[in-house]
């Protein structure tokens, strides 16, 4: 198991301390960053068009790829309630639970609840693809891995105009990742995450720069990825989840 476990690219993001880099547009222009890394290389073209751009191939995936298994209880008033994650102080303990399984096609359910802050249910459905060893039937694992670090970034921008009541029309990103598996001897690893961030904002350029800093401090992902963590894992094979 400790093997399987060093061998995982994800291993590379939890031992030592992986800084993240970044640029920053703003109003269009690209701007000098403040306290976060800042990353030497070109800023590739806005994304504002780039979904329009992607084309879809005729690989048969799976149905409900993501979905809500269940919808967050609405209670206010606690730790993690409704609206908890505006308040200009809180509590920022996390309690996420998640739980895999394979299907009887070897495609990996894996069901997530978070707690604390009192969130809803999901379902993801992961595969690899054919060159790895899968069959292509859903996302593979790396891919989200690197949407949910973006995802959880993103959420921080929106949050922080929130608090400060500052304007924020419009923020959009382009990430890369960087993966290695274990070979040679080497464990898996990863490189420093990339991130170009496009803000639109009335409000000047320092607060676009003030923006960039407290999505990098305040995002989870960002943090795991810049702190030495020891990881403690558990095998529970009495579980099964349903056919697909």
């Amino acid at each position: 198991m400790e093997e399987a476990v060093v061998s995982s690219p994800v291993n590379g993001l939890l031992s030592g301390e992986n800084h993240s880099l970044f640029t920053l547009s703003w109003n269009g222009a690209r701007v000098p960053v403040g306290k976060v890394g800042a990353l030497d290389r070109a800023m590739p073209s806005d994304p504002d068009d780039r979904f329009d751009e992607v084309e879809v191939n005729d690989v048969p995936v799976s149905p409900d790829l993501m979905s809500k298994v269940r919808p967050a209880d609405q209670v206010e008033g606690v730790p993690g309630g409704v609206h908890s994650s505006l308040q200009d102080s809180q509590s920022r303990t996390l309690h996420v639970q998640a739980r895999c399984g394979l299907r009887e096609d070897e495609v990996k359910v894996i069901d997530e609840n978070l707690f604390r802050p009192i969130g809803s249910e999901f379902r993801f459905l992961s595969d690899e693809a054919p060159e790895a060893g899968g069959r292509g039937l859903a996302p593979d694992a790396a891919s989200y891995l690197a949407a949910g670090i973006g995802f959880c970034f993103m959420t921080q921008f929106g949050r922080y105009a929130s608090i400060t009541k500052q304007r924020l029309d419009e923020y959009r990103i382009v990430q890369d990742t960087h993966f290695s598996s274990a070979r040679d001897g080497w464990p898996g690893r990863a490189d420093p995450v990339e991130t170009h961030v496009y803000l639109v904002t009335p409000e000047g350029e320092e607060f676009a720069r003030k923006t960039l800093d407290m999505g990098e401090r305040t995002c989870f992902l960002h943090a795991t990825c810049r702190t030495d963590l020891a990881l403690q894992l558990s095998v529970n094979t009495a579980g099964t989840v349903g056919s697909p």
